[in-house]
């Protein structure tokens, strides 16, 4: 759990993400804090509205966000949105309940205790009602542009605004001989093993520059000292509480234990 929160904060930076998720939530503000949805519209004057709808969206977007990548994993955003729409519901189930905790405990802070005849249950469908529309929102507005665009700069090998995608950079480095098709990269002090269909061969860089360079590929980091790509695993391997993911190469590569969870949750043990 700890790594796939940790996982999800490194995505954050990514600026076209960042900038884009940044406009929506301000937009989100504005427009509940104009409508006053929910009966805040008469019991908070217009200032008062926009501090409560902005307490109540902004960490309710962050937690809706965390709780899909924990439990959807990264895959959530490679969804139709016919796809989307069970994912999202369950989503919105599961996050209103702190959600709804949040809201009560925000109206405390404001001294706005809850109107009689309100129950949990009516806070809890409204809360659940903006998390599924949100959620919808941030899908079909921001993560669908966003994996056109990245299809797109993967198919050009040039990102917007005409910098070279960093798998294509890390690709660059190979010997011809080597292909382009990665299997395992394994760290060896300041060089790289770099393991392909066709061969392997030393590079001079980094391993966690390589990291950074591959962030867009399907693959993942096991140990401290490799990464291998997800096609190339044909078996997982338990031997003396170890586990190894043997690849198409006939290579065994070792799984720390710390990296046990993150392959667990994105379905490769």
């Amino acid at each position: 759990m700890i790594q796939r929160l940790q996982l999800t904060f490194r995505e954050w930076p990514e600026s076209r993400r960042l900038r884009r998720y940044l406009l929506a939530v301000a937009i989100a503000v504005a427009v509940f804090s104009w409508l006053g949805p929910f009966g805040t519209a008469a019991r908070f004057g217009p200032g008062e509205l926009v501090v409560y709808w902005a307490a109540a969206i902004v960490p309710n977007w962050l937690l809706a966000m965390i709780i899909f990548r924990v439990v959807f994993g990264k895959d959530w955003r490679e969804l139709s949105t016919s796809e989307f729409l069970p994912a999202a519901l369950v989503g919105a189930l599961v996050g209103a309940v702190p959600g709804t905790g949040l809201i009560l405990l925000l109206q405390a802070v404001m001294d706005q205790p809850i109107e009689p005849g309100l129950t949990w249950v009516y806070i809890y469908a409204c809360v659940g009602s903006v998390y599924l529309l949100l959620a919808l929102f941030s899908h079909r507005l921001i993560e669908a542009p966003l994996r056109a665009q990245d299809r797109a700069e993967r198919s050009t090998g040039i990102r917007t605004g005409g910098s070279p995608d960093p798998a294509t950079q890390f690709l660059s480095r190979l010997p011809a001989h080597l292909g382009t098709d990665l299997l395992h990269l394994q760290m060896q002090d300041h060089y790289i093993e770099v393991h392909t269909t066709l061969g392997s061969e030393l590079i001079l860089l980094r391993f966690r520059d390589a990291l950074r360079e591959l962030a867009d590929v399907d693959g993942l980091q096991v140990h401290r000292s490799h990464w291998v790509a997800r096609h190339a695993v044909v078996e997982t391997i338990r031997r003396d509480g170890r586990v190894f993911l043997r690849l198409s190469n006939a290579v065994n590569v070792p799984v720390s234990r710390s990296f046990v969870p993150v392959l667990k949750a994105e379905g490769w043990l």
